[in-house]
Order: C-alpha cells, then structure tokens, then sequence
C-alpha cells in the first residue's frame, strides 16, 4: 500500500454511535455531526449566497440482508454457492424504495423548495436540489456552514453537525456538502526499500533460478522472487483457460511502471512474458503516461509479480486519471465505472469525500466513467487510509458496493496495512476520543480493510535461514531502524460488527485473550470485524525501478500474490465448467492468532494479527495455495452445483 490520508478534521459520528438520545432542535434530530480538531481553524461564517450542490443519499432498501445473501453464494457449504447475481438483480434489490424519494420530496416542498428544482438521479439513489445556496440549505438542515483553513493552507466548507425530522433521517443515508471535508488521498512510500544495485544483472535471479530445480529455493529469508512465492505457496498451476479469466490492478497515481523495467524482471523470472505489457483499461482519462517528477509507481512492482505469477493469464491495470490534473483519488473511482448505478454523474458519490467529475475548472478532468468497465473476476487493491477518517454513513455506503460486487462474482482484494494496529502506514493509534495522537492506545483500524466484505491481506516473512517451503514463514515483523518497526497490519473495525464466517474464530481468539492478557481486551472493539483475512509474504521483494533494484517489503506485495492464486483458482473452476470464487472469506477457516512486538510509535505495544489459513490447506500461513491445492472445495462445490 502506498496511500496516505490527509487527515481529516474531525471525527465523524453516526446516530446510534456517538449520539444515542439525539437532542431536538425546533422538531428536528441531529443526523450527523463531527468533533473539532487541532489541525483546524475557523476564518468566517460562509456567505449564505454562496451555492451549494445540496444531494441526498437515500437509504438503499435490503442492505440488512446483503450478508446473508452474500453468504449464501460464497460459502462452499451453502447450496447456492456459485450462483452469482446479474447486475440487474443487484439494483433492483437494493434500489431505495419510491416512498423515500417521496417522503424527502413532500419535506423539501414543505421547506419552501420549489418542486421543479427536486429531481431524483437516474440511479433512484439520489435526490437533488437544484440552485440551493448555503442560507437555504442552513434554513432546511438547521445548520450553519464555516470556513476553515488548513494548517497546511487551503480553505474548506463545513458545517459541524446538521439535523433533520425524524420521519426523514429514517430514510436517508447522508447528505452533501455537510460535516464531510474534502479528504485528499495522496501517495507515499509505505514500504521499506534499500537499494540492491544496478540492473540489469541480477545475481539473486540466478541463483534463484538454479533453485527451481529440485529442492525448494533458499536466500527467500533476504531476497523474495517469483520463485520464492511459487515455492512457499506451491503454485504449479498452469492457466488453461485465459480468455475467459479475468485479473485487474488497480492504479490511483499517475506514477504507472516502465517497460523497461518489467522487461528486465521478466528476463531473468518469467521470459515468455519480455515485451508484453498488461491491458490498460482507463478510467476517468487514466493514461500511462508517466509523470517523470515522481519517479516509477508502485504498479510496476505489484505487476512484475502479479504478471509472472499467472501468466500466461493476461492482466488488466486500471489506470485512474492522472494525479497532476489537480484532483484527488478516491476508491470510488473505480467503483463508479464497474458499476453505473453508484456513480456520480448520475447523482452518486459524496463530493465532499470524492473528486467532482467532470471538473469544468481549468485544468480538471473532463472524464467520468460510469459503468463502462465489466468488473474482472478479481481486483487487486495495494493500497488503504484510515477508518475514522469517514462518516459511518459513507463507509456504510463504499462497504456495501464491494459486498455486490461479491454478489456478481469478483473477488475484491486490499492491503491491511504495514503498522500493525496503528493504522495503515505513518499513524497512531487511537485516543478515547477517537483522534489519532502519538500516546494514544487504542487500535486504529484501517480502511477497507475493516469492511467484511473485502479480503484484507496482511505480512509473514520467510524465517531466517530457511528455504522457501510451505510453512517456513512467521509474522512480518521488520525492524526499519532502532525502535522503529513495520508489520503486518491488523486488528478490529470500530463501525462494523464481526460477521458471522469469523465469529467461530473471533470468539476463540477472545476467549484466549481473556485468559492471557485481559487488559488487551480494553483497546480495541471485540465485537467488531477483525482483519486481515489472509496473510502472505511482504517482505524483501526484489523489485526493478527505474532500471535500478531496489529491495521492497510491505503488504502491497502481499495483495497481487493472494490476487494472483484466486485468479489461478477460477482459472480451474472456469476450465472445469464453473464460476469464479468471487468473495472468499467464508471459504477462509480456522483463524490463527499471533502476536506481533513492538510496531511504530508504540514500541512494547503488542499488535494481534489474525493470520488465516484455508480449510484445505495445511499451512496456517499459507492462503488457498493454488487451483490443485483446492481440491477439496473443487469436489465438496461440485457435489453442490
């Protein structure tokens, strides 16, 4: 992962969280509201001519019955598995009802807002208010709008809490522009990388090479290659049916990868693949053109492994809108153009969390993909940011898209962090008032992670001095400099409860750690979704950049090799006649807890990890290993289908 969160300006808390008893104002009930923050400071009261976009999301009807129904055609054990949705019966199952729209209509109507500037998006899940100005939309919400400024400059529109009737704050989600500030996504190296030396004459490729032959490789402990991972997680497999598998990438910056470079690593790991390059599949004006003032992204690692690991299976990189143009990226992006119904441009994403497109200002993309891009069965996602850092309301609504695409089939893959429980990548845990601050304590949990409907793939590495076989791995728990360590991300979401394919295995997890450290209990949320699903080596891959070797670990290595062996699984499923896994995690059993010393910021902290293992694997390491490793799924799903 590579994604660093500006972070936001306050905490965001939904009803039923932070406010049980929610206090009245003039009939009306406070529907969200945020807490101040030291990063912010107040300059004036908005101009109440100013306009406003004024949207709101209507809840989608069902969404209490979307685990269920995504249990029922991903748990091997269920007679439905396999049977995936089609897009239409996923829209029509959740679209929000008509008495909601009309509900909201009746109350703008009555606030004075003339029927002909209400409209309802094309999605249904939308309604908006044309020509609204900030001194309207106070008047309607009960609210007043501020200007804030940054301590690292820039100006921000935000209201600290908004209110709306009873009847109506049942029926809608969210509404923008409110409590939410813009938050900007932006890259960083979340990786340790020490230069290796020049390519392209890579002596570890040899050597691993030779290693290929019979005996598992060894140096995997201090340099991991494609052998490596083939060996730890005995991928044999050869892909035989590639036109119609499908494994995307997904890229945010516009920092893409070098021919050059993948050219070198193929050269000396997987030849056949010299000279091929992976699908660009654009995205809101997403291009590989490279912008030389950031050097080479992070996809031109995650491709080199993803690429040689299923070849001769063809990858798909969807490339988002390059990051110089001004705007910010946001996981949305790709959301929108797999699936048109969640999509801004017909009255979708929350513009005050996502980037407004298209962008009539100088310089902004003009581009907006909607529903134009047929999901692939599995999408690799090496990046992540915080959860606190969104209203419950808008993670609600990202969490239940991953869990329809799981309906339809695809298999939603991201990184669980680097930090252990602190975070995603540079953070700190959390403090009682849900702040990040470098004495806190409590585990801050990241995002998407904390969704129970995505795979979360934490770290292990390769113990010292063995060779790279099944079962020769431990937690990753790498130490950078003195006292500063990086480690495979995991622990428990604070806004989502554990989902019934982990409560066997959370329970036992809690029942042990009550005997054994109960005091451990008290920083984070037990009931909560725990993370990583599955957890696979993320640690010193060699890597080609810019024609030079550097030496990478973190969990974004982890996610195209778990991306990867799903793809290689479906490969045999669809060979054999059948459908894509699509979402995994029931399929997942037997959680392992670990414990990991020491993380940054909180140096004799103890950080558990949930590390899984398959049911039909050995390896409490191991994910599912590869397509002839799932054999016993293979024959217990056939016995079903």
């Amino acid at each position: 992962m590579r994604l660093q969160l500006f972070i936001l300006l306050g905490v965001f808390l939904a009803p039923g969280l932070g406010n049980a008893n929610p206090h009245t104002t003039r009939g009306l009930i406070v529907h969200e509201k945020r807490a101040s923050h030291p990063n912010l400071s107040l300059t004036r009261r908005l101009e109440p001519d100013t306009p406003l976009p004024l949207r709101i999301a209507l809840k989608q009807q069902n969404l209490d019955r979307l685990s269920d129904l995504l249990q029922e055609v991903s748990d091997p054990q269920s007679p439905s598995y396999g049977q995936h949705w089609t897009p239409e019966k996923v829209v029509r199952t959740f679209a929000p009802p008509d008495s909601a729209a009309s509900a909201v209509r009746r109350w703008l109507e009555a606030s004075g807002v003339e029927p002909a500037r209400i409209r309802r998006s094309a999605n249904q899940a939308w309604v908006e208010v044309k020509g609204a100005t900030a001194g309207e939309v106070e008047r309607i919400l009960g609210t007043k709008y501020h200007v804030y400024k940054r301590d690292t400059g820039g100006e921000h529109i935000v209201s600290d809490s908004y209110s709306l009737p009873r009847s109506i704050s049942a029926v809608v989600d969210f509404i923008t522009p409110t409590i939410q500030p813009d938050v900007k996504l932006d890259e960083v190296y979340t990786h340790a990388r020490r230069q290796a030396g020049p390519a392209p004459e890579i002596v570890h490729a040899k050597r691993a090479a030779s290693a290929t032959k019979p005996g598992a490789p060894t140096g995997c402990d201090t340099l991991v290659t494609p052998n490596c991972l083939r060996s730890l997680y005995n991928i044999t497999y050869v892909p035989k049916a590639t036109n119609r598998n499908t494994f995307g990438v997904v890229n945010y910056y516009s920092n893409v990868y070098l021919q050059s470079d993948l050219d070198t690593f193929f050269r000396n790991y997987s030849p056949a693949l010299v000279g091929k390059s992976p699908q660009l599949i654009s995205i809101d004006g997403g291009s590989l053109d490279q912008d030389a003032t950031t050097g080479v992204g992070e996809a031109g690692w995650v491709l080199q492994y993803a690429m040689s690991l299923v070849q001769p299976q063809p990858v798909k990189l969807l490339q988002l809108g390059n990051a110089q143009t001004g705007e910010f990226r946001s996981f949305n992006e790709w959301l929108d153009a797999v699936d048109g119904s969640y999509c801004t441009y017909k009255g979708g994403d929350d513009l005050t969390y996502d980037p407004t497109l298209p962008n009539p200002l100088p310089g902004g993309l003009d581009k907006h993909d909607c529903g134009t891009v047929k999901a692939p069965y599995v999408v690799s996602n090496s990046q992540a940011t915080h959860e606190y850092a969104f209203s419950q309301f808008y993670l609600e609504r990202q969490c239940a898209e991953f869990g329809k695409l799981g309906l339809l089939g695809t298999t939603v893959i991201y990184s669980a962090g680097n930090v252990g429980t602190a975070g995603t990548q540079s953070g700190y845990c959390l403090d009682k008032n849900g702040s990040m601050n470098p004495n806190a304590t409590l585990f801050n949990p990241s995002w998407p992670a904390s969704c129970p409907f995505i795979t979360a793939v934490g770290g292990t590495q390769v113990k010292k001095g063995s060779a790279a076989v099944p079962g020769a791995e431990e937690v990753w728990n790498q130490e950078i400099i003195p006292g500063f360590f990086q480690s495979g991300g995991g622990g428990f979401s604070n806004r989502f409860s554990t989902p019934a394919y982990q409560k066997t295995a959370v329970q036992s997890y809690l029942q042990k750690l009550k005997k054994s450290d109960p005091a451990h209990l008290k920083l984070f949320n037990n009931q909560g979704r725990g993370y990583p699903d599955l957890s696979v080596n993320a640690n010193s891959f060699l890597n080609v950049d810019g024609g030079e070797i550097s030496v990478d670990s973190g969990t974004s290595g982890g996610v195209p090799t778990v991306a990867a062996i799903i793809t290689l699984v479906n490969d045999a499923r669809l060979a054999a006649g059948k459908k894509p896994v699509g979402f995994i995690n029931p399929t997942v059993r037997n959680p392992r807890t670990v414990c990991i010393s020491r993380f940054p910021y909180q140096s004799f902290f103890r950080s558990t990890l949930l590390v899984s293992r398959a049911h039909s694997t050995t390896s409490y390491l191991a994910p599912i290993k590869a397509a002839e490793a799932y054999k016993v799924n293979e024959v217990e799903a056939s016995k079903r289908e």
